[in-house]
């Protein structure tokens, strides 16, 4: 009986050992370690985030986001060490500002001093064996202005939480199927030409595809004169406006030939996406059996 229990004392000891060594516990627990996290929040309202990004924002010791965000989510980051500040620093990442001249070289210098305090506090908090995340709107990784994060922190294995893009939002505002219609099953999603590079729109749209198209504060008449190019007057359009605020959210309808004296040369403010496409006019119909 004696010799029993002692073999079986041994057992759970040697397997305490081997889960101690493999970085879990014998319960099966991951074993805790500092982490740094890219949090997608999703699009609008906070009660679009996902259950995974309100456990990690709870269980992170540092957490970076904008002052917007912070007050959206005040009951998660009470009490949290809370860094403000540190959004949209992706221009000119990579970049020496050696190799600009005047007021560029400037505002380099300015993004580049300001990278670099994030990435010392960030380093700082995961050598205190804290755990780091670093809250964005939407989906990260669609147009994502706290994406290069992910280079600069590729060796502390950075963990990525997917969020709702503000492109899911304004779907479900439309309550059509983006990847439906009597010609395409195909989405094209894309931004303004300084993203994507001269002519993008342009280029793009020969497809004569669905597109959806992130404004980012562009001229929303440039816009339209682009999309003009290759897509006929009649050709169906919407605006989503404020996508994932459920008491801000609009949506208009209208064609690409109409659109600017239905809107106005200016458009409809600062958070909205345009949808282009036969998907719009699309509704499904019964089948003979």
């Amino acid at each position: 009986m004696i010799q029993s229990i002692c073999q079986i004392s041994l057992l759970l000891l040697g397997m305490t050992l081997a889960c101690a060594f493999a970085g879990v516990n014998c319960y099966g627990d991951e074993k805790k370690s500092p982490t740094f996290y890219l949090v997608g929040l999703g699009p609008g309202d906070p009660d679009l985030m996902t259950l995974r990004a309100v456990k990690v924002i709870e269980k992170a010791d540092v957490v970076f986001c904008s002052k917007g965000w912070a007050e959206k989510l005040a009951e998660y980051v009470e009490g949290k060490g809370l860094y403000h500040g540190y959004w949209r620093l992706f221009p000119y990442y990579g970049r020496d500002p050696s190799e600009f001249e005047g007021d560029e070289r400037r505002e380099c210098e300015k993004y580049v001093q300001k990278r670099d305090e994030f990435v010392a506090l960030v380093r700082a908090a995961i050598a205190e064996g804290k755990t780091v995340a670093m809250l964005d709107g939407g989906d990260p990784l669609v147009y994502g202005p706290s994406a290069w994060a992910l280079e600069e922190f590729e060796d502390l294995n950075p963990v990525v939480v997917p969020g709702l893009s503000c492109f899911n939002a304004g779907n479900a505002a439309l309550r059509r199927c983006v990847t439906t219609s009597e010609h395409t099953k195909s989405v094209i999603l894309t931004a303004a030409d300084w993203i994507g590079g001269e002519d993008t729109i342009e280029k793009l749209s020969a497809h004569r595809t669905t597109m959806v198209l992130f404004t980012m504060r562009t001229k929303f008449r440039e816009f339209i004169e682009k999309l003009s190019i290759n897509y006929p007057p009649e050709t169906p359009i919407a605006v989503v406006k404020n996508a994932g605020y459920a008491e801000k959210e609009e949506v208009i309808e209208s064609t690409l030939g109409t659109v600017l004296d239905q809107i106005g040369e200016k458009g409809p403010g600062s958070e909205y996406l345009i949808y282009v496409g036969d998907f719009l006019n699309h509704r499904y119909k019964s089948r003979k059996r």
